[in-house]
Parts: C-alpha cells; structure tokens; sequence
C-alpha cells in the first residue's frame, strides 16, 4: 500500500521504509495534548504522521519533526504539504 488515508488526512508512504503502523496509530489517537502546549517535538518523525495527528488535536500547538533518514524526510514533508496544518508542522533532516 502505497498511501493511508486518515479522516483528515492521507499519509503517502511509497519512498520510506518506516510504514504506517498500528502502534503509531494508536500511540496518535491515545495521545492526549494539554491545551496549554505550545510546541511539540516528534523525534524519528517518520512519515510525519505523528506530527500530523499531534497539529489535529490541538488547533495551537507548533510540531517540530526531526528525520535521519533522507527518503523518510521527504515523504514527510510531502505528506505535510499537502495537509491543512502545513503551516503548524516544521521537519528538519539531521545528518
């Protein structure tokens, strides 16, 4: 499967190793964001989907995501692009 589809977003995975999972998904909906938050970091950001489920549940929150590996990191940004919390979600590549 080449993408997964969301209710309000799709995560396009076909140029990353790290698939979706069902632990992330769980871990994402289990995921409980004070309102007070003002920023998140997600470390081995993936896909971006924790990063993205992370900007659904708090309208404020800013989400930083960190990738090694190259391919991971540009199907994130893809992901995130095309997603309406583009403007929430900053990735960063970590040579």
């Amino acid at each position: 499967m080449s993408s997964f589809k969301f209710k309000q977003f799709t995560i396009h995975q076909d140029k990353t190793a790290m698939k979706v999972g069902t632990d992330s998904i769980l871990l994402g909906s289990w995921l409980t964001i004070n309102k007070e938050c003002q920023s998140v970091l997600d470390i081995g950001t993936g896909t971006g989907l924790l990063a993205l489920m992370v900007a659904q549940k708090n309208d404020s929150v800013k989400v930083t995501g960190l990738e090694v590996d190259e391919n991971s990191y540009h199907q994130a940004k893809y992901n995130v692009k095309h997603s309406k919390w583009f403007d929430r979600i900053n990735l960063c590549l970590i040579n």
